[in-house]
């Protein structure tokens, strides 16, 4: 008798702790925002030139088991309309890549992490505090930058941004 309630003891243990994924947010697709990072490290503006555009990015990760191409996926920013679609660029699967604000060739580096650049010659991501919420939602491909949700697959909020810190969404 003893020995069968261990025996159950345990596999009830074991069933909860099965290790469980971690997500940082959810998803209701192939794509998930899961950090942010709006106010690059150092001063936005100087000699009245932006500068530091690349430092200012977010995360998405493929949570699928095979390779997804972003282009299209629309970041909507709900403090602005600056919609510009993801460009064309297989994710592997279970990979993630940083989306950065300015400029530059979308590669995977020599650490193996991915980068994607949105082209922009000015900070988008608001670091303020003052945006509506959530700050940053990424829409399926042929959504509309209009500061609503329809099309939403993840979001990411934050409220003021210190300096060069990266938020878990």
């Amino acid at each position: 008798m003893r020995s069968i309630r261990a025996v159950l003891v345990a596999a009830l243990l074991a069933a909860f702790l099965v290790p469980v994924p971690a997500h940082a947010a959810s998803t209701t697709g192939a794509l998930m925002i899961t950090h942010v990072r709006p106010n690059a490290a150092g001063a936005d503006i100087k000699n009245k030139k932006q500068v530091n555009l690349n430092g200012e990015y977010f995360i998405v990760r493929n949570v699928t088991k095979k390779t997804v191409n972003l282009k299209g996926y629309v970041p909507d920013i709900t403090s602005n309309n600056y919609g510009r679609a993801l460009p064309s660029y297989n994710l592997p699967a279970g990979a993630v890549v940083y989306v950065h604000t300015g400029s530059g060739k979308n590669h995977r580096d020599a650490k193996g992490k991915h980068h994607v650049y949105r082209g922009y010659a000015r900070h988008v991501l608001p670091n303020d505090g003052t945006a509506r919420n959530p700050d940053l939602r990424l829409k399926k491909p042929g959504s509309k930058d209009d500061n609503k949700a329809a099309g939403t697959l993840s979001s990411c909020n934050w409220g003021k941004a210190a300096d060069g810190r990266t938020y878990a969404c």
